[in-house]
């Protein structure tokens, strides 16, 4: 019996997912058509008949699911109920989440009649006059405050509630929803009083919390909606139903830290502006952003809390944003594989003791020139360096090779990586030739943990190619050290192809890189309920394989992996041809050379992969 995931792609045709927002034309056995993911003028971006998709250009590449969520910026748990909706696919859920799910609904309609009370007191209430004239002397005009819908509450410990349980809300509605307190005393009182309230919105522009700005001296300054069914402030960003298509057509997305940050620049017509709502910047705030764009500016503040707070969010930003593997010759002639971060992470320096919203009031072109001239990660980490160490001593030259060796081992282009290099050796006066001996070394892996005394070795078994990805996540899901033991090969998520694999080491990544050991009941509540048939039809196939010492399942496991790349980079050398082909006929040069350059370090690549499958055949 098909899992629900298998279910809706055998229902779905990619090919008519795909189509609304790609012109596809049919070449051969597959679809052919422009990129959505990046600007090109000769089509690069393929859809198989399997199921599949995969651009030459930009290396997009996943199934259904993987487009959905990138084009329509959601999470997998969102993306899988809008195509089983689609598809006719009934999703069986855990009784809380089913009881979560009809929650919601009334809870969204809860928040938007409040939105609607506070920015109708805005707009009218005489309480308001002083309001509104703080509002116009920040420099908001009538089109952004009703388009935003910015509001009032009123000075009151009731007015809020007794109007939404007038509305026929319960109390019960209104403490799920975080707009009342409870007092230690028995009753309940608003949250909001006497400030100026921001609409919080999630990406579909549905109300999910409120930022609410204290108008006399109350403290906090800045009051956000607590946790709830529908508010996560570590995985929303304000504005972001505003800024998503700009920051998709501009492909660059700027952080700043408060709401007049964002609703300044929009209002000047700089839409790609999001806020990370005051806090640090979070991991899953940075892949909300990312299915939009890889080009990422932050724009925090410049005093010593705002750099604090800058390398906390680089630190964070680095950690959730994927990376790509390229092949590099090495001078035996032969290849190895350097991950590089597929991003461009930069900083913006604002002006001392400066907001963005009064740059951007004071001259636009300031704020594009700051914006253009932002500076890449490894410059701003080389001027903290240069502040913070004593690049005198030997272990202040010692701590700065050791902190920006990694930045500088993931920028992808060459020359650029080269111009650091020579920067860092003239930075703590060493010879370049040691820092590319320190370069060229393998990044370090988490440590190991020690393993068990290994068995009798039995005869090894190879899996069949066809359950090759199965194969691997039973392997890593009954022996996670393996996970570490590999880490030279930077195991990916998009390495999977099926859904339910990638899905679930996703999961199993993030779950053993934040814990000390693994447990298996744990992980299973980290995972989506439409996964767990899954995960138990791992670890059966994972119990069913027969003893093996530590270092056999390591050797399993290596063949394993490097035969799904071997897989996919011939799939990938299959196709080029026909692209080359079309590209030439077409006079596009500059793809011409891209592909043929493609083809190259992809036949070297593959050359790599069977060498490294030769010498452990033996």
């Amino acid at each position: 019996m098909p899992t629900p995931v298998e279910e809706i792609k055998e229902r779905l045709d990619i090919v008519e997912v795909i189509s609304p927002y790609v012109r596809l034309r049919k070449a051969g056995r597959t679809f052919k058509g422009l990129c959505p993911f990046h600007t090109e003028k000769t089509p690069s971006f393929i859809v198989y008949p399997d199921g599949h998709y995969h651009c030459f250009g930009c290396g997009a590449s996943g199934d259904v699911f993987t487009f959905v969520m990138r084009t329509q910026n959601l999470e997998f748990r969102e993306a899988l109920q809008l195509l089983a909706e689609r598809a006719g696919v009934t999703l069986e859920s855990r009784p809380q989440a089913v009881a979560e799910d009809q929650a919601r609904p009334r809870l969204r309609e809860l928040m938007a009649a409040a939105t609607q009370y506070y920015h109708n007191l805005l707009l009218r209430s005489s309480e308001a006059q002083a309001v509104r004239q703080y509002v116009a002397q920040r420099g908001l005009t009538a089109p952004t405050v009703e388009g935003w819908q910015l509001g009032y509450a009123l000075e009151s410990w009731d007015a809020a509630s007794n109007y939404l349980l007038g509305r026929g809300y319960s109390l019960d509605d209104l403490v799920a929803a975080g707009l009342v307190v409870e007092r230690q005393g028995g009753g309940y009182y608003d949250r909001f009083r006497h400030r100026l309230i921001f609409p919080i919105r999630d990406a579909k522009g549905n109300v999910t919390g409120f930022g609410a700005r204290a108008l006399g001296d109350e403290q906090p300054k800045y009051l956000n909606s607590p946790q709830t069914l529908l508010f996560d402030k570590s995985a929303t960003l304000y504005g972001i139903e505003h800024a998503q298509e700009a920051i998709r057509r501009h492909d660059q997305a700027i952080i700043v830290e408060g709401y007049m940050d964002v609703l300044i620049p929009h209002q000047m017509g700089i839409s790609n502006v999001v806020a990370s709502l005051g806090t640090a910047l979070t991991d899953r705030q940075v892949r909300l952003l990312k299915r939009l764009s890889k080009n990422i500016i932050l724009a925090l503040d410049a005093d010593a809390a705002g750099e604090e707070a800058t390398l906390r969010g680089l630190e964070v930003a680095r950690e959730a944003l994927e990376r790509v593997a390229v092949p590099v010759p090495t001078w035996r002639g032969l290849i190895r594989f350097e991950y590089k971060l597929d991003a461009d992470i930069r900083i913006l320096s604002l002006p001392p003791g400066q907001d963005p919203d009064e740059v951007v009031r004071r001259s636009t072109a300031e704020w594009q020139h700051l914006v253009e001239t932002a500076l890449p990660i490894v410059d701003f980490y080389f001027q903290v360096v240069t502040a913070r160490l004593d690049l005198t001593s030997p272990k202040g030259k010692s701590a700065a090779v050791e902190r920006l060796l990694p930045l500088i081992r993931e920028v992808p282009d060459p020359v650029a990586q080269a111009h650091y290099v020579q920067k860092l050796a003239r930075l703590v006066q060493v010879d370049q030739r040691l820092v590319e001996t320190q370069l060229r070394r393998a990044p370090a892996g988490r440590p190991r943990p020690p393993a068990g005394q290994p068995a009798p070795p039995p005869a090894r078994r190879e899996p069949r190619p066809s359950s090759l990805e199965d194969y691997a996540l039973a392997l890593l899901l009954v022996e996670p050290p393996l996970y570490w033991q590999v880490g030279d090969l930077e195991l990916r998520p998009d390495d999977f192809v099926r859904t339910e694999n990638r899905e679930t080491f996703a999961a199993f990544q993030t779950y053993i890189s934040q814990s000390e050991w693994f447990e298996l009941e744990a992980f299973r509540q980290t995972l989506e309920p439409v996964l767990h048939a899954h995960l138990e039809a791992l670890l059966v196939q994972g119990a069913s394989q027969p003893p093996l010492p530590v270092e056999d399942l390591e050797h399993a496991l290596r063949v394993c992996l490097l035969r799904l790349r071997e897989g996919r980079l011939r799939a990938e050398l299959a196709e080029l041809p026909s692209l080359l082909q079309e590209a030439q006929a077409a006079g596009d040069q500059e793809t011409v050379q891209r592909l043929a350059q493609q083809a190259t370090t992809l036949k070297d690549a593959l050359s790599q992969v069977q060498g490294a499958l030769y010498a452990r055949s033996k």
